[in-house]
């Protein structure tokens, strides 16, 4: 979905944002190098150290967040509010999806471009032990992995390709033995309940097919049948209902659609630019994160109650006297806080749930 919209871009405008260049050409056209060995390197976080934050997971009074240029994790603690650690990867691939299980962080190293502006793309996942927050094993996967979500405990499902030049599938990978077992569903993204994955496939040109699927015995079912979302853009549960947002790459706000669980709709109310994710607060609201297109600081914070689907826009922008930024990729809900990275605005917000009023890590 955003990497999609990332392809079609680097596609059209042979990579405008130059601090999405990377510098060393990667050999053999398409894919990483066979006997590259990857190594990770701890250290204290000094400002400007990484760039284009993107993927976010708790963990035990942790944010970690995956960045791209170079590929690293930060480590935000939620008490102090600051990064107090950063592992940095000696690799030229952006780190995109982050899960926790089995006390690791499971990462998805996923593409890169070459000094003529190829997208050359990674086939790993990287696996951190969080209580020394070192690098202890890299997976092999298909081709460009994106988003990784954790089943369970025990278990994550990742996503690998983009749909547009690289075959989509999905994996599962055991967290303890680190096996990998292709479940060949296409995901164009995705959610988990009580160890079910909610997904859909198509949404770009053909229509999309929503399912629910039983990652561990590999059987799915259809959900949301004629529901009448044609461009989705993301899927989340919270609760007993299933919310799909959708989406207008060319301008144009999207909505977010909430479903009973029978597929009936409930509610639909118009949200911002590209909303990419609902977040419960455990206050009977949800933020919408609006992505929002590149270049343009379109990314906005809504929040919707989820009962009856009243919804206010802006209230990142009202609350805080200023824009969100230029692209929300992530958004993530611990405890009393919401943190939210924006990639091109190099940048983590904090945001307080009681009154939208944010602090901002300038990364």
């Amino acid at each position: 979905m955003k990497h999609l919209a990332r392809i079609i871009a680097y596609t059209l405008i042979a990579v405008a944002i130059t601090a999405c260049v990377k510098e060393t050409p990667k050999p053999d056209g398409t894919d990483v190098p066979a006997d590259e060995q990857v190594t990770a390197t701890q250290s204290a976080y000094s400002t400007g150290a990484a760039q284009k934050p993107r993927s976010m997971v708790c963990h035990d009074g942790k944010v970690y967040v995956t960045c791209g240029y170079p590929p690293a994790i930060l480590r935000i603690d939620t008490a102090s509010g600051v990064i107090d650690r950063m592992l940095k990867f000696n690799t030229q691939y952006d780190l995109e999806g982050i899960a926790v299980a089995a006390g690791k962080l499971f990462v998805a190293s996923s593409w890169t471009t070459d000094a003529s502006s190829t997208i050359i793309y990674d086939k790993r996942i990287f696996v951190v032990d969080i209580s020394t927050f070192s690098l202890v094993d890299v997976i092999d996967v298909p081709s460009d992995p994106q988003r990784i979500v954790a089943v369970d405990n025990n278990h994550v499902i990742v996503t690998c390709g983009n749909g547009y030049n690289v075959p989509t599938t999905s994996v599962l990978i055991d967290a303890a033995t680190h096996g990998v077992t292709e479940l060949g569903y296409e995901m164009t993204a995705l959610d988990v309940k009580d160890g079910l994955v909610y997904s859909y496939s198509g949404g770009y040109g053909t229509p999309a097919s929503f399912y629910r699927l039983n990652p561990l015995t590999n059987t799915k079912e259809t959900i949301l049948d004629g529901c009448g979302v044609t461009k989705p853009y993301s899927i989340n549960c919270i609760g007993d209902c299933i919310y799909v947002t959708t989406q207008d790459i060319y301008g144009g706000a999207g909505d977010v659609v909430c479903f009973a669980a029978d597929g009936t709709q409930l509610w639909r109310s118009e949200a911002g630019m590209l909303p990419s994710k609902v977040a419960a607060l455990g206050d009977g609201s949800a933020y919408v994160l609006n992505e929002g297109n590149w270049s343009n600081n379109e990314a906005s914070l809504s929040r919707v109650i989820l009962a009856t689907g009243a919804i206010t826009n802006n209230v990142f922008g009202t609350a805080n006297g200023r824009d969100l930024g230029d692209v929300a990729q992530d958004l993530a809900v611990y405890g009393t806080k919401a943190y939210v990275t924006v990639s091109f605005s190099n940048t983590v917000e904090v945001v307080s749930i009681s009154d939208n009023i944010s602090r901002q890590i300038q990364l």
